[in-house]
């Protein structure tokens, strides 16, 4: 006797199976990243060099000559405004001495008292110093409003200098976007150099391997191999090319699953027939029509696919058991028969009886596709 085939493996070993086939396509995503990106080392187009080639020295060398005109005066206001700031604590301290002198001086005449040589050298070196600073702050503001006005004049030439350099940059900017244009495409078309004869391996991997043992990691590679491709299609060629390309793809996809699902539905495979039965068995209806197949102690009840998701109770059925052959009323399918090995009423659809074991290849009058 023969051991029975297991169809259907544990959780524990699909769940892992599953969880294994993710982490081999993310390894797998992680390896053809790291080698395209080797692949794609390759040096791009120089912006500076195409400058200093197409463009006239004499522009270049005016703007950088402005721009350093502008600094150096940039500088100069910086120190004139911090001469300001010492300046400006240097009169306050000036100012508060000969106010404190001037006071005392004030003091000494009200107690006609003559104020010493000493003091009246003092206030005259308080106010001497004092109006010396003033002098030094307008002499001050006076630069700082001149440096600021040749800054406003050279702020002019520089930007009609920058418009001259823009004029003549145009050019070179476009000459360097489509050396960069081509640069991508070249680094692209190697990358998917290395990525093509994957995808065609994937391919015949997934057409001889997708429904056997192996089939999660047929589709991790696959799926790992088209994820990298949409990058470098992404990455290196124009993004309308690249949504042109994914919708088409998308729509080849949705079109072969169509007519997958036509083709199904016209030829079924035997697999499928068998799973059809299957389930119409187990909720009582006709796999061909979809009529409740009212045999035995279901006869006289009325039910739908929904209202059999829950179990019956056992007290609701009668104990007599429904042996009699039974043809579907509806589209005159043969549904049970007698079994030519035990003489048993069988599942008619079904490939083995469920008394003795005894298999066939099922009988039908009508299609199942239908």
């Amino acid at each position: 006797m023969t051991e029975p085939v297991v169809q259907k493996s544990p959780w524990t070993h699909r769940f892992f199976m599953f969880f294994f086939s993710l982490v081999l396509g993310l390894l797998l995503i992680w390896l053809m990243s790291r080698v395209i990106d080797q692949v794609g080392e390759w040096p791009g187009p120089s912006y500076d060099k195409l400058e200093q080639a197409h463009l006239d020295p004499a522009l270049a060398e005016t703007a950088n000559r402005l721009q350093a005109e502008r600094a150096d005066l940039r500088r100069r206001i910086e120190e004139r405004r911090a001469q300001q700031t010492r300046l400006r604590d240097s009169t306050d301290n000036s100012q508060r001495t000969m106010n404190q002198l001037l006071e005392l001086h004030r003091l000494s005449l009200e107690k006609n008292v003559t104020p010493t040589a000493e003091e009246q050298q003092a206030l005259a070196e308080a106010v001497r110093l004092f109006l010396m600073n003033q002098a030094k702050y307008q002499r001050l503001n006076e630069e700082l409003a001149q440096l600021e006005a040749e800054v406003r004049t050279l702020d002019e030439k520089i930007k009609a200098q920058e418009d001259v350099l823009e004029v003549a940059r145009a050019p070179i900017q476009e000459d360097y976007r489509r050396l960069l244009r081509r640069h991508e495409a070249k680094v692209g078309a190697a990358k998917l150099a290395v990525l093509v004869p994957l995808m065609a391996i994937a391919l015949v991997l997934f057409i001889k391997k997708r429904s056997g043992p192996y089939a999660l990691p047929v589709y991790a590679f696959g799926l790992a191999v088209l994820a990298e491709v949409l990058l470098v299609i992404h990455e290196h060629f124009h993004t309308g090319y690249f949504i042109y390309v994914l919708l088409l793809a998308a729509i080849a996809v949705v079109v072969r699953a169509i007519i997958y699902l036509v083709k199904v539905m016209r030829s079924p495979s035997a697999a499928w027939r068998l799973a059809r039965y299957r389930q119409a068995y187990a909720t009582f209806m006709c796999p061909i029509c979809g009529f409740p197949i009212r045999r035995g102690p279901m006869k006289f009840m009325v039910w739908t696919r929904r209202s059999l998701k829950e179990p019956l109770a056992p007290t609701t059925l009668p104990e007599a058991r429904a042996d009699e052959p039974y043809t579907c009323p509806s589209c005159g399918t043969r549904l049970f028969e007698e079994c030519t090995a035990c003489h048993a009423v069988r599942h008619a659809l079904l490939p083995a009886c469920e008394r003795c074991g005894a298999t066939h290849m099922p009988g039908q009058t009508k299609s199942a596709g239908t």
